[in-house]
């Protein structure tokens, strides 16, 4: 796998911590409690975090982070979240509002912010560094991006939390031959509806999902178990589908 997963838990109590991935020294997916897993030394390199989506387990350690970055970065190495209309809006409104952090969209100043804001589309892909990676629409209750990252010629997806949708499907198999995929599996088979209505995956709704595929990625890795769920979850997984806590 061509990323390095930081954190890949659905919970606090997770051994790795909640959803972090690492694409190269500079660039991240999604700033969890993962992050915790990289020195200060290398949260400093960071300069491009792409995000999933506006949920708290994605975003919670993002403030702290730029905290970190504040007096490392110079006028001319922005850091830039990639992110939907409606996470970004999110950012803006709950996050960098003054009150629960500054808004760091306009500080040191204005002119030479810290942070610049890209909203980015399905289907649009951003190449840094030589490395592409293209965002698809996944199926959550709030606009949810996965990432096809393609690198040293593999490649590798990241769901991000979904539930099952023919349009997410349809999503995958547009991006070609899959090296590596990761899924989420928030629930139990038994408790499919819980998993329904909030728009997560199970181990049976992952195999449906998984069945739609022309063609199987090489590795399939499962992540984003609920702690107090995960006892349950593990033994309903297919016996080759490995497992990121």
């Amino acid at each position: 796998m061509n990323i390095n997963v930081l954190g890949a838990s659905g919970g606090l109590a997770g051994v790795s911590g909640s959803t972090c991935l690492q694409i190269s020294d500079s660039m991240l997916i999604d700033a969890g409690t993962g992050i915790n897993q990289l020195s200060l030394a290398q949260m400093q390199q960071v300069r491009h975090i792409f995000l999933s989506h506006s949920h708290s387990d994605h975003i919670c350690c993002l403030p702290m982070l730029l905290a970190n970055l504040f007096n490392a970065v110079d006028a001319s190495q922005q850091v830039t979240l990639y992110g939907s209309e409606h996470t970004l809006a999110a950012l803006k409104t709950h996050v960098f509002n003054w009150v629960i952090w500054p808004d760091m969209t306009v500080m040191p100043s204005p002119e030479k912010p810290l942070v610049r804001l890209q909203e980015i589309t399905a289907g649009t892909s951003i190449t840094i560094d030589a490395t592409v990676v293209t965002p698809f629409s996944t199926f959550h209750t709030v606009p949810t991006l996965g990432f096809a990252v393609g690198k040293a010629q593999q490649l590798s997806v990241f769901v991000a939390d979904t539930g099952y949708a023919q349009s997410l499907v349809d999503a995958l198999n547009a991006l070609g031959p899959i090296d590596d995929i990761i899924l989420e599996c928030s629930f139990p088979n038994a408790l499919e509806a819980v998993a329904i209505e909030s728009r997560h995956l199970t181990p049976q709704l992952c195999q449906r999902l998984l069945s739609g595929l022309t063609e199987q990625p090489q590795r399939i890795w499962i992540n984003h178990l609920k702690p107090d769920l995960a006892e349950r979850i593990q033994p309903e997984l297919a016996p080759d589908w490995r497992l990121l806590l």
